[in-house]
Protein backbone atom coordinates (compact mmCIF):
# COMPACT_ATOMS: atom_id res chain seq x y z
CA UNK A 1 0.00 0.00 0.00
CA UNK A 2 1.94 3.04 -1.33
CA UNK A 3 1.90 5.95 1.27
CA UNK A 4 1.85 9.51 0.16
CA UNK A 5 5.54 11.38 -0.57
CA UNK A 6 6.71 13.08 2.51
CA UNK A 7 9.52 15.24 3.12
CA UNK A 8 10.84 12.72 5.39
CA UNK A 9 10.24 9.80 2.75
CA UNK A 10 11.47 11.63 -0.21
CA UNK A 11 14.83 12.15 2.09
CA UNK A 12 15.16 8.48 2.80
CA UNK A 13 14.83 7.65 -0.58
CA UNK A 14 17.30 10.24 -2.09
CA UNK A 15 20.14 9.02 0.82
CA UNK A 16 19.27 5.35 -0.43
CA UNK A 17 19.07 5.97 -4.19
CA UNK A 18 22.14 4.14 -5.37
CA UNK A 19 23.64 3.18 -2.07
CA UNK A 20 24.85 -0.11 -2.07
CA UNK A 21 26.34 0.10 1.83
CA UNK A 22 23.27 -1.69 3.25
CA UNK A 23 22.97 0.79 6.35
CA UNK A 24 20.79 0.46 9.15
CA UNK A 25 18.10 2.19 10.75
CA UNK A 26 20.57 3.92 12.78
CA UNK A 27 23.28 4.83 9.87
CA UNK A 28 20.19 6.22 7.67
CA UNK A 29 18.76 8.78 10.46
CA UNK A 30 22.03 10.03 10.98
CA UNK A 31 22.55 11.15 7.46
CA UNK A 32 18.87 11.97 7.23
CA UNK A 33 18.54 14.19 10.27
CA UNK A 34 21.45 16.42 8.72
CA UNK A 35 18.97 17.62 6.09
CA UNK A 36 16.13 17.63 8.45
CA UNK A 37 16.77 18.24 12.19
CA UNK A 38 13.81 17.18 13.38
CA UNK A 39 13.22 14.23 12.00
CA UNK A 40 13.07 11.08 15.04
CA UNK A 41 14.24 7.77 14.52
CA UNK A 42 11.05 6.21 14.83
CA UNK A 43 9.55 8.02 11.74
CA UNK A 44 12.76 7.19 10.02
CA UNK A 45 12.06 3.83 11.15
CA UNK A 46 8.19 3.56 10.40
CA UNK A 47 9.10 5.02 6.82
CA UNK A 48 11.51 1.86 6.17
CA UNK A 49 9.23 -0.64 7.24
CA UNK A 50 6.32 0.71 5.32
CA UNK A 51 9.17 0.73 1.99
CA UNK A 52 9.64 -2.84 3.05
CA UNK A 53 6.46 -3.69 3.46
CA UNK A 54 5.59 -1.55 -0.02
CA UNK A 55 8.61 -4.04 -1.84
CA UNK A 56 10.36 -0.87 -2.16
CA UNK A 57 13.41 -1.67 0.05
CA UNK A 58 14.42 -5.41 0.89
CA UNK A 59 15.45 -5.76 4.68
CA UNK A 60 18.43 -7.94 5.72
CA UNK A 61 19.87 -9.20 8.79
CA UNK A 62 23.45 -8.99 10.05
CA UNK A 63 23.34 -11.10 13.18
CA UNK A 64 22.75 -7.78 15.26
CA UNK A 65 20.20 -5.39 13.38
CA UNK A 66 18.44 -4.90 10.27
CA UNK A 67 19.97 -3.45 7.52
CA UNK A 68 18.84 -2.20 4.25
CA UNK A 69 18.77 -2.31 0.49
CA UNK A 70 17.46 -0.43 -2.10
CA UNK A 71 18.70 -2.55 -4.60
CA UNK A 72 15.40 -5.02 -5.98
CA UNK A 73 18.05 -6.47 -9.03
CA UNK A 74 18.34 -10.37 -8.52
CA UNK A 75 21.76 -10.34 -6.14
CA UNK A 76 22.83 -11.97 -3.70
CA UNK A 77 24.70 -11.19 -0.34
CA UNK A 78 28.41 -11.31 1.50
CA UNK A 79 28.37 -10.95 5.45
CA UNK A 80 31.75 -10.42 6.43
CA UNK A 81 31.84 -11.89 10.02
CA UNK A 82 34.24 -9.41 11.58
CA UNK A 83 33.18 -5.96 10.41
CA UNK A 84 29.62 -6.90 9.80
CA UNK A 85 29.78 -5.16 6.01
CA UNK A 86 27.44 -6.54 3.41
CA UNK A 87 28.33 -6.81 0.12
CA UNK A 88 26.36 -6.97 -3.17
CA UNK A 89 27.27 -11.06 -5.20
CA UNK A 90 25.87 -11.71 -8.35
CA UNK A 91 23.30 -13.98 -8.44
CA UNK A 92 24.05 -17.54 -7.67
CA UNK A 93 21.19 -19.96 -7.64
CA UNK A 94 18.34 -19.15 -10.00
CA UNK A 95 15.09 -19.68 -7.96
CA UNK A 96 13.52 -21.02 -11.51
CA UNK A 97 15.94 -23.72 -11.30
CA UNK A 98 14.95 -25.02 -7.73
CA UNK A 99 13.05 -28.20 -7.75
CA UNK A 100 11.88 -29.29 -4.52
CA UNK A 101 8.75 -31.09 -3.68
CA UNK A 102 5.55 -29.71 -5.10
CA UNK A 103 7.18 -25.57 -4.16
CA UNK A 104 7.11 -23.42 -6.53
CA UNK A 105 10.04 -20.88 -5.71
CA UNK A 106 9.42 -17.25 -6.69
CA UNK A 107 12.41 -15.58 -5.40
CA UNK A 108 15.49 -16.35 -3.07
CA UNK A 109 17.81 -14.35 -1.69
CA UNK A 110 21.36 -16.40 -0.35
CA UNK A 111 23.51 -14.99 2.23
CA UNK A 112 27.03 -15.95 2.41
CA UNK A 113 28.78 -15.69 5.26
CA UNK A 114 32.75 -15.33 5.99
CA UNK A 115 35.66 -12.92 6.49
CA UNK A 116 36.00 -10.01 3.95
CA UNK A 117 39.27 -8.44 2.30
CA UNK A 118 39.62 -6.01 3.98
CA UNK A 119 39.95 -8.05 7.31
CA UNK A 120 41.66 -10.53 5.90
CA UNK A 121 44.23 -8.11 5.42
CA UNK A 122 43.79 -6.82 8.83
CA UNK A 123 44.92 -10.03 10.55
CA UNK A 124 47.58 -11.13 7.93
CA UNK A 125 45.79 -14.37 7.67
CA UNK A 126 43.48 -16.34 5.35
Amino acid sequence: MNQRNTPQKIEIRKYLQGNTTHPSAYNIYNRVKKNLPTISFATVYNNLQRMVADKELMELYDGEKKRFDPDHSPHDHFLCLKCKKIYDLPKIIKPSKIKYKNFKVISSVTYINGICEECIKKTGRK
